[in-house]
């Protein structure tokens, strides 16, 4: 037992913090189904499926196990990119901006400089 823990926890540790290893649902899957109505659970590991005795006798399963390729909305990956996407945006815009601004400056007459700066120092927050 314990090599196998050794062994999940080393290939959880190549797949990376975020990784999608396995994804074990089956018995979720039953819950939400039939609830209360379940008597027993057991793992099928031959055929990767929860098989559930229900309380009228019958018998449910589930797969145990989502496909890790299977887009799924909300991940980690979708948010970062949108994060990343809006942060290299911000980033960008402001270069512009800071190059327009240094520019300006540098284009400038003293007399525009003087002129800019006494607006400036007019401008009320009351305005």
């Amino acid at each position: 037992m314990f090599q196998s823990v050794r062994s999940n926890v080393r290939h959880a540790s190549h797949q990376g913090m975020f990784a999608s290893v396995r994804r074990s649902v089956g018995s979720d899957i039953l819950l939400a189904r039939h609830g209360s109505a379940i008597s027993s659970m057991r793992l099928d590991r031959a055929n990767a499926r929860v098989v559930a005795r229900l309380s009228d006798g019958t018998f449910d399963s589930a797969p145990n196990l989502i496909d890790p390729e299977l887009h799924m909305p909300g991940r980690l990956d979708d948010d970062a990119k949108l994060i990343a996407a809006v942060c290299a945006a911000t980033v960008g815009l402001a270069a512009v901006l800071a190059a327009v601004v240094g520019m300006v400056f540098s284009f400038a007459s003293p007399e525009q400089l003087a002129n800019f700066t006494a607006a400036l120092g007019s401008y009320s927050a009351g305005m």
